[in-house]
């Protein structure tokens, strides 16, 4: 029995761990969305795939520690004989207890929390950025009517309409 609870001790640990990591990431996450909100349609190309990049750098490593906590969670749930899909982290935080359950508790709170932060972030991202997508789709509407049919006069001096072509020189 010594060694089931130093072994469901080890994977709590670790458990403890990984959530610790998600909380750091997701405030990652967080900070990163703030900045490109406060830098919304600011940004120049170059920087805006930096910030792309970092954000989905940090969205992969969310997604692998994910993986590993579920995985940790269904070797819980085997060890424990209960199904896994019931094992949730508030119940693992009720049946351990004490500063561990309490630890868990909080960061499951937290991570709520922050997820909760994310979303709002990025739907205001997401809408200022369908905003500006709607103006630039808007305006190359207006100058795509502009130049579809003008009318020229052919070297008879007829009127006729034809597509605008541009010509390009160098200076």
């Amino acid at each position: 029995m010594a060694l089931l609870n130093a072994v469901t001790e080890t994977k709590l640990e670790a458990l403890r761990r990984l959530l610790r990591e998600e909380v750091a990431l997701h405030q990652t996450l967080k900070e990163e969305l703030h900045q490109e909100s406060l830098q919304d349609g600011k940004l120049d190309g170059a920087t805006l795939l930096r910030m792309q990049q970092r954000k989905y750098h940090t969205a992969r490593q969310i997604q692998d520690l994910e993986s590993h906590r579920i995985a940790l969670v269904k070797d819980l749930a085997k060890e424990w004989q209960e199904p896994a899909e019931a094992l949730t982290l508030r119940r693992i935080a009720t049946r351990v207890g004490g500063e561990t359950g309490q630890e868990l508790q909080a960061s499951h709170a937290r991570l709520q929390e922050l997820v909760q932060e994310i979303r709002d972030l990025a739907r205001v991202t997401g809408g200022n950025a369908g905003a500006r997508l709607k103006a630039v789709d808007a305006t190359l509407a207006v100058i795509h009517d502009a130049v579809k049919v003008h009318a020229t006069y052919s070297e008879a001096g007829k009127l006729q309409s034809k597509p605008v072509t541009f010509k390009y020189t160098s200076a």
